[in-house]
């Protein structure tokens, strides 16, 4: 999945497009994410006498699919800051943090010295942005 909870992202369809939030919560099975506060519905808790629990209106987050949403870079565009929803792709950060397109040119960037930690990353190409 290219999204991860606690990413920010921009919506790209339905009620809430354009807006962007963090994600809360992600399902790897049906490839769907909860977004902060975007996407509510409302949810009817029935009362209990029992336990003393009062009925109620719940907002709630509902899920939106993961092709729905996408990462975002903010612009600066005069004065104004532009969100614009990126893709991302897979890439590799060898010694210093630099970025590699193979694992194998991450490791060479290590020359002599001992191999580091090789770390897969996300990386937007339309803005050279990496995203951890």
């Amino acid at each position: 999945m290219h999204v991860k909870k606690n990413d920010k992202v921009i919506i790209l369809t339905g009620k809430d497009r354009e807006l962007t939030g963090d994600i809360i919560a992600v399902d790897r099975e049906k490839n769907r994410v909860k977004v902060a506060r975007r996407n509510m519905m409302v949810k009817h808790r029935k009362p209990n006498p029992i336990t003393g629990e009062t009925g109620a209106r719940v907002d709630l987050e509902n899920w939106i699919h993961a092709s729905n949403v996408s990462l975002y870079s903010e612009i600066e565009e005069g004065d104004d800051l532009k969100r614009i929803p990126v893709r991302t792709t897979a890439r590799w950060q060898g010694f210093g943090g630099e970025v590699f397109e193979t694992r194998e040119a991450a490791v060479e960037s290590f020359g002599d010295k001992e191999v580091g930690k090789i770390k897969k990353v996300r990386y937007a190409k339309k803005t050279d942005e990496v995203f951890e």
